[in-house]
């Protein structure tokens, strides 16, 4: 009977050392994303910001227009053009491309509107 007892107390320390290393691992890894999430927008480039939403809002628009809600797809269209145009004048020479594309973009979803 001891000898019993003395294998379930053994297996419940070592179930509660095994769960107490991992709740610590799992605290250690939230802490270290959360200080790197925080070191990567104090240092962040404000133009990855803008890329950021300049994308975001492309896609919005393309996902809202394939679903006909060509009000709000206008309203990111706009959005894409205005975020693209601030990153080529933030970064000459770069993203002509793109905010020409978010040009044509608006232009078409207004056809649509005015047609619709």
């Amino acid at each position: 009977m001891d000898d019993l007892l003395m294998k379930v107390v053994s297996a419940g320390i070592t179930g509660g050392l095994v769960a107490l290393v991992g709740y610590a691992s799992v605290a250690r890894r939230r802490r270290q994303v959360a200080r790197a999430e925080a070191a990567r927008t104090s240092t962040e480039d404000p133009t990855q910001a803008l890329l950021r939403h300049a994308e975001d809002a492309d896609r919005e628009r393309d996902a809202l227009a394939a679903q006909g809600r060509l009000t709000e797809a206008l309203f990111h269209a706009g959005e894409a053009v205005e975020h693209w145009t601030a990153l080529t004048q933030a970064r000459v020479g770069r993203f002509q491309g793109e905010r020409q594309s978010a040009l044509l973009r608006l232009e078409e979803l207004r056809t649509r509107a005015g047609s619709a």
